[in-house]
């Protein structure tokens, strides 16, 4: 295989799987500016022919945070505080059990039981179902955890607190909001965890420095489109969205 290499950078990449990178990474970063969410599940899904999943996982955090560092001050106002900081709290319980079981564990299994659990919940959501208790702080701290741990293992945590954070009819703005804030800080977080099991490639900052331009483009132009869109469409883009992303992983681990 051609690869894209200077005495610095190094690229384990022939060109047409450059460009194919290139693309997949700017369609999710549109979504992610739009919903706040999706950006890990639809790269780690479409990278997975390119890349194994140790180097997946730390790209995806590192690439989330710049995201959120890129809109964070565009929605502060919206952030849903509470929400954020307990969901934190336990998502750094549960994100250190997902690198180490990173190591030993097949993340496709685990990425196959998260993606059933989200489908059933997408299920409930489009029948109109409400969790009443979505807010107390056993059940949040609950749900960081699973999301830690998911994120840690197949950085497709953000699934688990987008489905939860909707089951609780948060209104949209809010959530994306909440969501971009988690995101910064539980990948920033996820990233020390990673490293201090050498599970960061050396290849990562050379695949961040090509990236990362088409990413900022995509999420600003998400962040645009989500004000012109109606309310109500964009929840059923939304629940479209985790539908989607969760059917793929589902079947993934399956086949």
């Amino acid at each position: 295989m051609d690869s894209i290499s200077l005495d610095w950078f190094y690229l384990p990449l022939s060109t047409p799987q450059l460009a194919y990178l290139l693309s997949i990474v700017f369609i999710a970063g549109v979504v992610r500016g739009l919903a706040g969410f999706g950006f890990s599940a639809l790269c780690f899904f479409a990278l997975a022919p390119i890349f194994s999943a140790q180097t997946i996982v730390p790209l995806m955090f590192a690439m989330e945070a710049m995201a959120s560092l890129h809109l964070l001050p565009k929605v502060w106002r919206q952030i849903p505080w509470r929400w954020v900081i307990i969901l934190c709290l336990g998502s750094m319980i549960g994100t250190p059990l997902g690198v180490i079981a990173l190591q030993y564990w097949q993340s496709d299994l685990v990425r196959g039981l998260a993606g059933g659990g989200v489908l059933i919940a997408c299920v409930a959501l489009w029948r109109q179902w409400h969790f009443n208790a979505a807010q107390s702080l056993v059940w949040l701290i609950m749900a960081g955890m699973i999301s830690g741990f998911v994120n840690g293992l197949a950085s497709i945590g953000g699934l688990v607190v987008a489905v939860y954070m909707m089951s609780s009819n948060m209104p949209l703005i809010a959530m994306r909001a909440g969501l971009i804030l988690f995101f910064l800080i539980v990948d920033i977080y996820g990233l020390f965890w990673l490293n201090g099991h050498d599970l960061v490639s050396p290849n990562l900052p050379s695949l961040l420095l090509v990236m990362m331009p088409v990413l900022l483009v995509g999420n600003q132009i998400g962040y645009l489109l989500f004000d012109r869109i109606d309310a109500g469409l964009m929840r059923k883009f939304t629940l479209v969205l985790l539908s989607s992303l969760a059917t793929i992983a589902l079947v993934s681990a399956l086949s």
